[in-house]
């Protein structure tokens, strides 16, 4: 893979995010490291760690990044390196050209294009040698250039009582949104991170505050904060949630300034009502809904006062009460403030008024589920199985659900020892693909006993045609029984890489066939340079596998059916 080509090896939605991160200027730095060895630093998520070895000839023969991404051999912070290095070589081509004399080599053109870090320290002390004045007037010129720099000076800087601080802290909020916002007021997914600074400044600012023992005031600056990133959501691609994350961020430090501070009775009601006037009205999108909810929960925590309860509690009917709960949003939201109705109840009228709350809202997985965890610890197995299969029959549109309630009904019947019944329950969750239960319904039975059991299952499998699933070839295995998975993989030799291994060396000669198979068929289907690639893979596994002349064989034949695929065949020349 060339610096020059690499396009043609990469996924293409990781190569347009990583034009897009190019684009945008996530590559923040970029060094020269060794002779032909780069490192950068990308701003995703976080600040990630690109490595990039290059030969004589600009081939890609080392690359490395620190961030999570594990979907594929590259990630999108390497696509946005390379781009960077392939413009850097296309410019540095024209130079010589055009302007350096023979005997200025590439690398030393490349080492001096490549913007070298400059330290923290080295810059303070480069500023601390400027008179004040100087550095008035640069900042001053910056924040003419940039509004957001201006809104951030003012703030920081400027005399201002509290509350035109907090008119301050929304007018930098909004500053950053509309500079990375497009003429429609949409933020796209690499502007997001600087949409959000001004938010993440403000929070700063209110952390500082309550440092300060300025606790409502930095309660305030925080809450100015939520229904900007509010509004914010209905027009950016959040798909890293980046905006959801701040604002839970200043959800979390709101209850840590509520479980920190020892509040008056008076500042607990200013708080509470400030809550309540950001808290919902109704139901909106899911995010929203989230978010909002929690500023409820907040108030349950200044709820003690019976007062402020009463109003919280009429919050909490008003929003639930419009609703059919038709719509699976509907009876989720509904769930989910009454799951908040619940905490009130738990923490200020004692565990049998919570129990009784609970038994009112079954109806509710959240409910059924801390009713199904009680009653297993109390032992009360059969009240666990009525639970589970009344469960079952209220959610029977909803497998998940199903499939959770029946989970529970298994456990207490392991429990309370009603083996056959375990057992046939435990065959339901084979019949739909569950291993797991497999091997515990083997582990009821001894050696003997099963050896006539696994062949009904197996039976079973195979009339209700649910054979497809990878439960299936897995029992095989489990089983030895080789044949019949041979017989499994003939019907689709695209699984054969999966499960040669289990097929040798009884079924050498068959496998060796499927392989060749398969790779016809892959093979038929490529287009591009990337499947021609996969192609070649499976020829390599083929080899691994043992068939070194069924491997010779196919490639030959390969080249022979596609003479005039130029990138087929060099794919080939290296198997």
């Amino acid at each position: 893979m060339n610096i020059g080509d690499f396009d043609n090896y990469i996924d293409g939605m990781i190569l347009a995010r990583g034009y897009q991160y190019y684009k945008n200027g996530h590559v923040i730095k970029l060094v020269q490291t060794a002779a032909d060895v780069f490192e950068a630093k990308v701003k995703g998520t976080e600040i990630y760690t690109v490595k990039v070895k290059l030969d004589d000839e600009e081939n890609i023969i080392f690359t490395w990044c620190n961030c999570p991404y594990d979907l594929g051999e590259y990630c999108k912070h390497q696509a946005a390196v390379f781009l960077l290095l392939q413009e850097m070589k296309k410019n540095v081509s024209n130079v010589i050209i055009d302007a350096f004399p023979d005997n200025i080599s590439l690398e030393s053109v490349l080492k001096n294009q490549v913007p070298q870090s400059i330290s923290i320290l080295d810059l303070k002390q480069a500023l601390s040698e400027r008179t004040q004045a100087e550095l008035v007037e640069l900042l001053l010129d910056i924040a003419l250039d940039y509004e957001e720099i201006k809104q951030r000076l003012a703030l920081d800087f400027m005399a201002a009582d509290d509350e035109e601080e907090i008119a301050r802290s929304i007018k930098l909020i909004r500053t950053y949104i509309d500079n990375n916002s497009d003429s429609d007021g949409f933020v796209y997914y690499e502007k997001i991170y600087e949409a959000i600074q001004g938010a993440e400044l403000v929070l700063d600012k209110a952390r500082a505050a309550f440092d300060n023992s300025k606790t409502m005031h930095a309660i305030d600056l925080t809450l100015c904060i939520i229904p900007e990133m509010m509004n914010l959501l209905g027009g950016i691609d959040d798909t890293d949630a980046v905006v959801i994350d701040i604002v839970q961020e200043c959800l979390d430090f709101i209850a840590e300034i509520i479980e920190a501070e020892e509040l008056t009775p008076h500042q607990i009601e200013i708080l509470f009502n400030k809550l309540m006037e950001h808290a919902p009205r109704q139901k909106s999108d899911y995010a929203r809904n989230e978010l909002r909810l929690d500023l409820l929960r907040c108030c349950t925590m200044l709820a003690d006062n019976p007062e402020l309860r009463v109003k919280l509690e009429n919050h909490l009917s008003a929003l639930t009460n419009p609703y059919d709960e038709d719509s699976w949003d509907t009876k989720y939201f509904v769930e989910k403030v009454n799951l908040i109705r619940y905490h009130l109840v738990e923490q200020y009228d004692g565990p049998k008024k919570a129990r009784e709350f609970i038994e009112q809202n079954l109806q509710y997985p959240y409910f059924r589920k801390i009713a199904l965890e009680n009653a297993l610890q109390k032992n009360n197995y059969s009240l666990v199985i009525k639970l589970a299969l009344d469960g079952e029959k209220q959610d029977q549109n909803l497998p998940g659900l199903v499939n959770d309630w029946k989970g529970y009904r298994y456990k207490a019947l392991q429990l309370s020892g009603k083996l056959d019944e375990q057992r046939r329950l435990a065959i339901d969750f084979i019949l739909d693909g569950s291993y797991a239960y497999y091997k515990e319904l083997k582990d009821t039975y001894d050696s003997e006993a099963w050896s006539s059991v696994y062949p009904q299952i197996i039976a079973m499998l195979e009339k209700q045609n649910k054979n497809y699933r990878p439960l299936f070839p897995g029992i095989l295995i489990e089983e030895g029984e080789k044949f019949k998975l041979l017989e499994y993989v003939q019907q689709r030799p695209s699984l054969i890489e999966n499960y040669y291994q289990h097929l040798l060396p009884e079924y050498e000669k068959e496998v060796y066939t499927l392989f060749q198979q398969y790779i016809l068929q892959t093979a038929a289907r490529a287009n591009k340079r990337k499947d021609y690639q996969a192609v070649c893979d499976i020829i390599r596994n083929l080899k691994k596998a043992g068939g070194i002349e069924s491997a010779l064989e196919i490639k030959h034949k390969l080249l022979a059916q596609y003479p005039s695929r130029p990138a087929f065949k060099d794919e080939l020349g290296r198997v």
